[in-house]
């Protein structure tokens, strides 16, 4: 494994490169399928009265989603470039319900016991020190507080064939571990509400021919039929689960 301040380069390099790109606020099939996700299994009636947090947010798209549903909305991110590119989508939003700062995963600079949701999507597997991070994110989480975690499946739940472009995909991207549910359920130690999987077969197959074809009119086709498959474990290539403190 590579050394912590290694992993971190890597992370603000590969990054900052890719988030350089975006200049322009835009939301994919997939992404409107985890903010429809997130409506369905974290948010509570009363959400608006409530604090969400999206760490490692990236391009923001769920936390954008968030702040224009009127919810107070914190976003935190290793990277400057995308914090930098969240307040511009804030000011030409007019999103005011949105707090950003850059900060790491497990160095959060909020109060205990201070936010009602995380969402953690695609950033527990980046972390050197994973028990720092998840005893970070307990430590901010109200009472009652629910986590929406997604994180890439194991390998032997992955189509062999696939494997090699799986750990090239990886190494270039800077994955550390992956998971499987009981993985996830001994490093949180907290109530499961749901749990689904997604990036099947046919999603990667789409994202392939989207790419070759420089389209991306077979996104919601591929959207559908990987929500359709959700509860199938083997093929999929990440697991979601929703977490709740009952503490």
């Amino acid at each position: 494994m590579r050394s912590k301040n290694r992993q971190y380069k890597h992370q603000l390099n590969y990054f900052d490169k890719e988030f350089a790109g975006n200049t322009k606020y835009t939301l994919d099939a997939w992404m409107i399928t985890y903010i429809d996700r997130i409506k369905q299994n974290v948010l509570d009636k009363n959400f608006k009265k409530k604090t969400i947090i999206d760490i490692a947010t990236g391009s923001g798209y769920a936390a954008i989603e968030m702040a224009k549903m009127g919810m107070q909305v914190i976003a935190c991110d290793l990277s400057p470039q995308s914090i930098k590119n969240l307040h511009k989508y804030k000011k030409d939003l007019s999103l005011s319900n949105l707090k950003l700062f850059v900060c790491k995963a497990e160095e959060i600079p909020l109060k205990n016991k201070s936010v009602d949701y995380i969402l953690a999507n695609a950033i527990l597997e980046h972390i050197p020190d994973e028990r720092a991070a998840v005893e970070e994110w307990k430590r901010i989480l109200k009472p009652n507080g629910k986590m929406f975690i997604t994180v890439p499946l194991k390998y032997r739940y992955v189509f062999p064939f696939l494997w090699p472009i799986v750990y090239l995909y990886d190494k270039r991207i800077g994955h550390l571990r992956r998971y499987d549910l009981k993985s996830l359920q001994k490093v949180f130690k907290l109530k499961t509400i749901k749990y689904f999987y997604s990036g099947h077969l046919v999603k990667i197959i789409g994202l392939i021919i989207n790419i070759l074809m420089k389209t991306n009119k077979l996104d919601q086709y591929a959207e559908r039929v990987d929500q359709e498959q959700e509860r199938k474990r083997y093929g999929a290539n990440n697991i979601t689960v929703i977490f709740k403190n009952e503490k």
